[in-house]
């Protein structure tokens, strides 16, 4: 549980940061800007919503049944399309500057699953986070050498 907290915080660094980058690209593009900024606020939280919804409904699946867990993924999903065609659409209403905000907003969650192993050697290197401990992998005994399958000898 450790690590998919952590790789959820490496995602909420990287969407700041794309929203920090996106907010200084529609300066100099979207009018008017307030609308923009907010639109991708509220993108950009629908999607860290997102990506927590789905961390925790896979963590609720795994504890159920195997049709119990995969009618709960379904229903889930449609909620989260659900949702994301209702932000989406709502903010049409509001002009193409805010169906860009909230567009840009829900998908960054895309672009940061790629950038996460990124910002995660950025963090280490900074000093933020520890570097996960090498694991060894296991050796194979020494005291027999003899192949492990039966030959037509044997039989």
């Amino acid at each position: 549980m450790a690590e998919v907290h952590r790789i959820l915080k490496e995602m909420y660094i990287g969407m700041a940061v794309c929203m920090i980058v996106f907010l200084a690209i529609g300066a100099f593009f979207m009018r008017p800007y307030y609308i923009f900024a907010l639109a991708l606020l509220v993108g950009n939280l629908g999607g860290a919503l997102r990506i927590y919804h789905i961390y925790d409904v896979l963590d609720q699946a795994l504890d159920m049944g195997e049709a119990g867990a995969k009618k709960k993924v379904i229903v889930n999903s449609l909620l989260r399309m659900v949702v994301t065609l209702a932000l989406l659409v709502g903010s049409i209403y509001l002009g193409i500057t805010a169906f860009a905000g909230v567009a840009l907003g829900m998908i960054e969650p895309k672009i940061c699953a790629y950038l996460q192993p990124k910002i995660r050697r950025i963090l280490i290197r900074l000093g933020l986070e520890k570097p996960e401990e090498p694991v060894e992998p296991e050796q194979p005994s020494q005291e027999d050498d003899e192949p492990h399958f039966q030959t037509e000898d044997e039989e």
